[in-house]
């Protein structure tokens, strides 16, 4: 391991201080060295957010917090996600934890929601599934942005739904969501729902061994993988099975990966949906999708 720079032994250290010498131990380690260097001694120091940290350039680090700081840089160093050294993410408007073996929230999940919001009112009671809910992330932005909604999160992952609870109980007071470890492919249930959503595994395992080496260590290659072949098996089992559970004009919510857009819309428009919106990424692959169901 590279030595800590002397500047970090001393009895003092200032801010500014701290981030120089974090820098130079992350650059070569890290494409986002300084950002991530500023989220963790933002944590350590308890300000509300980066900013706070140039507003206090002079003040000083004391040993405790020291330590701390070079510790989550080490960390950092061994390619742990800044999300799990803290084991907290931010989705929404939410500060999230992700203590469990499970994935961090992304972006394009986030994207994903919003495209819901476009399509169903704010003010809509809205009943939903959401299919394998990993840290909960999906539930709680629909529950905050559908105040008069409730759902149902189903994941096959004891520590998904160990997490989804534990984030739960931080969040809503109310039961408005039901959190319960299923297979979805044995689920089966009565209730019919206004939204059906899903991030689910959509990776090839080859796709899953070109991932980045953090990944690979940090997060639960159940959540990621689908199978070896197409990475549609989840994609065929959501559209098949669970179209019978969804209202018509229902609407369906996945996130799906590169090069499945043209094989699961066509599973969708066979299945009696009409594909209403896309989020594209910037190597034009498709990798959200909200569709209507207007046949039974």
């Amino acid at each position: 391991a590279d030595p800590i720079p002397r500047a970090t032994t001393g009895a003092i250290m200032k801010i500014s201080e701290a981030l120089d010498s974090s820098y130079k131990l992350l650059n070569t380690k890290s494409k986002t060295y300084k950002l991530d260097s500023e989220v963790l001694l933002a944590d350590v120091l308890k300000k509300k957010n980066r900013l706070d940290l140039y507003l206090n350039l002079n003040q000083s680090l004391n040993k405790k917090e020291k330590s701390l700081f070079f510790k989550y840089i080490d960390e950092r160093k061994s390619t742990k996600p800044v999300s799990k050294i803290l084991n907290k993410s931010h989705f929404w408007s939410f500060e999230l934890d992700i203590s469990k073996k499970v994935l961090i929230p992304r972006p394009e999940t986030e994207v994903l929601v919003d495209l819901v919001t476009k399509r169903i009112e704010k003010k809509s009671r809205i009943k939903f599934l959401d299919v394998g809910c990993g840290s909960g992330c999906i539930s709680f932005a629909l529950l905050d942005f559908y105040k008069n909604s409730s759902g149902l999160a189903i994941d096959i992952s004891k520590q998904a739904v160990l997490n989804t609870k534990i984030n739960f109980e931080k969040k809503f007071s109310t039961k408005r969501l039901k959190i319960i470890r299923q297979d979805l492919f044995t689920f089966k249930t009565q209730n019919f729902f206004d939204l059906i959503i899903s991030n689910p595994p959509y990776l090839k395992l080859s796709e899953y061994s070109q991932l980045d080496k953090s990944i690979k260590q940090y997060e639960p290659k159940d959540a990621l993988v689908a199978d070896n072949k197409s990475g549609l098996k989840f994609f065929e089992n959501i559209i098949l099975k669970l179209k019978n559970n969804l209202k018509l004009n229902g609407y369906l919510a996945l996130e799906i990966g590169d090069f499945q857009f043209k094989k699961i819309g066509k599973m969708l428009v066979l299945n009696g949906f009409k594909i209403e919106d896309t989020f594209v990424l910037i190597n034009n692959q498709v990798r959200c999708l909200v569709a209507k169901k207007v046949k039974n």
